[in-house]
């Protein structure tokens, strides 16, 4: 997928593919900047820096309704992330997701409810090392999903929940190097000693025991022979030489299974799409590459990915693919496409039925690795570009009605898979918030929660007091990741509160501070903020302070002591929340002092029990008889004495009735005396 100097050292290469290796490995990371690989930045979150999607074509009335997953690498920060149809960022998933790399976050359906699975790991020439990651609506991991047995962790390329498995298994894809004899073939170029193969394996293995369901090694079905990608001939494929290097013949990159158990496979570097028994693994029938089943009529493809099920009977089988039609080095065709093929089982043969390509202004692109097709309710597609950090969207006959892309291709942004899917999240962190004035006439805030999906308005409160008391100081329909909130009350404390669609209170920020520049910084400043500096005054050699240095205080700032506690305050529109994931708090905020004194609640509760239950049985309460008969003699007291004393008559009448619970329980207790 990439040049990597390391892993063409390892390789064996020439020195002059090594040195086109360092070359282009150079100038792609010298051209990723803001022009080639442009992002955003946020006032309430700086530490976000999502790619900015460029859109070439965007048909706002026909794009399918939900939110674009996609997990681009080689960028500024590489990681999942989720946008809307209009190119807002919902979600950055940037370090939150760890600190390896990620690929092909989707919706997945885990224990009945929709949840966030993608790969993470460490990425390598043409695979990577790592597990599935699943992640509840909060963006909380809930489960990593590793590859079981005695071979190497689990790849990119794959990792799905197995369809009809009701969310209990899934598909892993594992690249397994092996000492292999490639010297019975000259096409492989090995000779004087033994080889090293990559084998493509699968499992299918339980979420939450870990056990193998299903393994599949592509040795023991697919000989090496039948390759079309040699030795040495790409950035991906390896020479052979060193397990450092080894062959990749095979190259697994999609995996599915339909209703009957079987499952439908495509290795790119055979060039080939097969169906194998869910039983015994053997190939039912393999469509493309070397050697095929499956006659192809109206079409021709190479290199091609994501192939999936859509439709099959006992005559026929519809499937979606990509088609590459390239591997970097060696084309079939003109263009990338994605694909609807239709096989005739009865005279085995498959036709093209649908096709979609780039639009213009690209007129067509060629992607040499990568890229995935994923089918939409309405009939149309959805479509990554693979080396080309492009993606579009298409109505079922074929028009675009989106097209954007991440990055510049000289940029060498990457996405393997990108996908579309309706999403519902509230993260469990705080909304961020950051207010600024630069002078006593106006102040302007920027409110910002990163996940969340049901915000459509946001509140603004304004005190002078971090204590309150806090006044409403307007609201604004929410606008894109960050909304912007302009007011003529300045105040020094603001904190804002997301509502949902029906006005309700979802979360509030942290207690913000507003900024004012200082008397030598405002003259840099306006409305919005202020400029930033582009020089460092020069100075001497710097010196480090002596132990008794005394710093001038006009240099210090005196707003410096703040109670931490007030920073988390809930708002007053919080008893508004009914399913709120909150825990119990105190009337100061303070969670620890709600705990404290329920704490001491129940202990002091228990210890009366305990304590009246020791007088009790030694007749202790028998001194307080005086106190008893005293209180009878009061007014309050005859009344209580009336009324118990109707108890203990209407239970005396139940006793003597024959048949009752009271007169069956004395009879039985008199029987045994």
């Amino acid at each position: 997928m990439s040049f990597s100097p390391s892993s063409l050292l390892r390789a064996g290469s020439s020195w002059r593919t090594w040195a086109a290796a360092l070359l282009f490995w150079g100038s792609a990371a010298a051209d990723l900047n803001n022009e080639t690989s442009p992002t955003s930045q946020f006032k309430s979150r700086p530490d976000i820096h999502p790619p900015i999607l460029d859109f070439g074509i965007l048909r706002p009335e026909l794009v399918t309704p939900g939110y674009i997953f996609l997990a681009p690498y080689r960028n500024l920060d590489p990681g999942p992330y989720i946008y809307d149809n209009a190119g807002n960022l919902v979600w950055s998933g940037a370090g939150q997701s760890g600190p390896k790399t990620a690929h092909t976050p989707r919706v997945c359906r885990y224990r009945g409810e929709d949840h966030l699975c993608f790969f993470e790991g460490e990425q390598h020439q043409g695979f990577a090392r790592g597990h599935g990651v699943i992640m509840n609506n909060h963006y909380q991991v809930v489960k990593t999903v590793d590859a079981a047995g005695a071979g190497a962790s689990s790849d990119m390329h794959e990792f799905k929940i197995t369809p009809y498995s009701n969310g209990t298994t899934a598909l892993l894809t594992v690249y397994q190097p092996r000492q292999y004899d490639l010297t019975t073939n000259p096409r492989f170029n090995v000779v004087g000693g033994m080889g090293w193969i990559v084998e493509g394996v699968f499992q299918e293995v339980e979420i939450d025991t870990g056990r193998v369901v299903f393994e599949w090694r592509s040795l023991d079905h697919v000989d090496p022979g039948l390759a079309w990608t040699l030795p040495k001939t790409t950035d991906t494929s390896g020479d052979g030489l060193t397990e450092q290097s080894p062959w990749d013949y095979f190259h697994l990159n999609s995996i599915d299974k339909n209703e009957e158990g079987d499952y439908l496979i495509s290795a790119r570097h055979v060039s080939a799409i097969y169906k194998l028994s869910g039983k015994d693994g053997s190939i039912i029938w393999q469509m493309g590459g070397n050697a095929p089943t499956i006659k192809t009529t109206n079409f021709v493809f190479s290199y091609q990915h994501h192939a999936r099920w859509l439709s099959e009977n006992a005559t026929h089988t519809v499937l979606s693919f990509w088609d590459n039609a390239s591997n970097g080095m060696n084309t079939t065709g003109e263009f990338s496409h994605g694909w609807i093929i239709s096989i005739n089982h009865i005279s085995e043969e498959a036709e093209m039925i649908k096709e979609w390509g780039a639009p213009e202004p690209e007129g067509g692109l060629l992607s040499g690795s990568q890229g995935n097709m994923q089918m939409l309710p309405n009939g149309g597609c959805h479509m990554s570009w693979g080396e080309h950090a492009y993606i579009t969207e298409h109505t079922a006959d074929g028009h675009p009605v989106m097209y954007a892309k991440l990055a510049d291709r000289e940029s060498n942004v990457m996405i393997y898979r990108s996908n579309k899917y309706n999403w519902t999240a509230q993260p469990l962190t705080k909304p961020a918030l950051w207010t600024y004035s630069r002078n006593e006439a106006k102040m302007i805030a920027f409110a910002s929660w990163n996940g969340a999906t049901e915000i459509r308005s946001w509140n603004f409160y304004t005190s002078g007091s971090p204590d309150g008391p806090w006044e409403l100081a307007g609201n604004v329909e929410k606008t894109g990741f960050e909304t912007e909130f302009n007011t003529d009350r300045v105040a020094t404390w603001t904190y804002a509160e997301a509502l949902d669609g029906d006005g309700r209170a979802l979360e509030t920020s942290v207690i913000t501070r507003t900024f004012v520049p200082s008397e030598t910084l405002v003259e840099h400043c306006h409305d919005r903020g202020c400029d930033l500096s582009d020089n460092i005054k020069d100075t001497d050699e710097a010196v480090p302070y002596e132990a008794e240095v005394i710093v001038p205080s006009k240099y210090l700032s005196t707003e410096r002591k703040f109670n931490t506690n007030r920073y988390y305050q809930d708002s007053p529109a919080n008893q508004y929340l009914p399913d709120r994931l909150t825990s119990i708090r105190s009337k100061d905020g303070s969670l620890d002092t709600a705990i404290f004194l329920m704490a001491i609640g129940c202990l002091g509760g228990f210890a009366i029990t305990i304590t009246s239950y020791f007088l009790w049985t030694r007749g202790a309460f028998c001194y307080l008889q005086p106190v008893a008969d005293a209180f009878a003699n009061t007014r309050f007291g005859s009344k209580f004495m009336v009324k118990y004393q109707k108890l203990e008559d209407k239970e005396a009448a139940e006793a003597l009735t024959p048949g009752s619970l009271k007169h069956r329980r004395n009879a039985s207790q008199a029987g045994l005396a």
